[in-house]
């Protein structure tokens, strides 16, 4: 079907946002996938306006981040039942697939599984006020506008969620220069079999958490300490088929590993490092949140 000048002029003002309003949805969300959905219904609605809203970015921005907050609201209830441990679903786009993922091994990255993890902490109401005040720049009235708040309830949700990441964020302070000779110790470690090479990689409050969604099998706590974390990591390696692989991947800015089987991404692992060695492993094993493709709006 052929679009009219109108139209046109609707979808070029939609796609020219849509990259913004993806991270966006996908820092609220935690999911790429649900990120996607909420775009799909953005798109939907701004296909019902009769005409160009006078600020298209500010319009778009206010109907995702409503609609994301809805989502953190349905799915905070729907996690008492979810099968195991909930992890984000990983954020990839175009620019991981020319990132060296070696050279990133020292970086942390701003869509990371560590920080994602942490804002799952935060109320939806704090986490959507705290995406769009700290990553997104948005004043406290456009806040109150999607929260349906008042300006000064506003400061306090912006505040209190910045004061419990901050706190759960100085576990990760680490020089770059460390963490990238911690993360590739870890990888010969692994690779090689060598227990006594992991378990000087990781920190005594190592935590490795899975997420199989009910679909695979995955732990259903986390698994807490280096010897327990160890064990587990060369007990999976041991068992792992001829035909799989593995291999270093850049995924939301961060180095991952990537574990392939018949062309098909099958885990991903990311690592949260601090100053006594790697804090945290989050192991993405639900085939729900590996290898979907994006969808088009248009």
């Amino acid at each position: 079907m052929q679009l009219s000048c109108d139209g046109l002029m609707m979808a070029d003002a939609f796609l020219a946002q849509r990259a913004h309003l993806q991270r966006v949805a996908y820092r609220m969300l935690g999911d790429r996938h649900a990120a996607e959905d909420v775009l799909q219904e953005a798109w939907l609605r701004w296909q019902a306006q009769a005409s160009l809203p006078g600020v298209p970015a500010a319009w778009l921005h206010t109907v995702v981040s409503r609609l994301c907050l809805d989502q953190l609201r349905l799915r905070r209830q729907a996690q008492h039942h979810y099968a195991g441990s909930w992890l984000p679903a990983p954020w990839q786009d175009e620019a991981d697939e020319q990132a060296d993922p070696l050279a990133q091994l020292g970086q942390r990255a701003e869509l990371g599984q560590a920080l994602m993890l942490l804002l799952e902490r935060l109320s939806p109401d704090e986490r959507v006020a705290w995406v769009m005040y700290d990553s997104f720049d948005h004043d406290h009235r456009q806040i109150a506008t999607v929260l349906g708040r008042s300006e000064a309830a506003c400061r306090q949700l912006v505040s209190r969620a910045r004061k419990r990441l901050q706190q759960g964020e100085r576990r990760f302070a680490c020089p770059p220069e460390q963490r990238q000779q911690v993360l590739l110790q870890f990888l010969t470690a692994l690779g090689s079999g060598d227990l006594s090479g992991l378990l000087a990689t990781l920190a005594p409050a190592v935590q490795l958490h899975s997420d199989g969604g009910g679909k695979v099998l995955a732990a259903s706590r986390p698994v807490h300490g280096p010897r327990a974390v160890s064990r587990l990591l060369l007990g999976v390696r041991k068992l792992q088929p001829a035909e799989q692989s593995i291999q270093l991947a850049s995924r939301g800015g961060e180095t991952v590993l990537l574990g392939f089987t018949g062309g098909t991404v099958y885990f991903q692992m990311s690592f949260a490092v601090g100053a006594q060695g790697i804090q945290g492993l989050y192991l993405q094993l639900n085939p729900d949140k590996l290898d979907r493709p994006a969808l088009s709006p248009v």
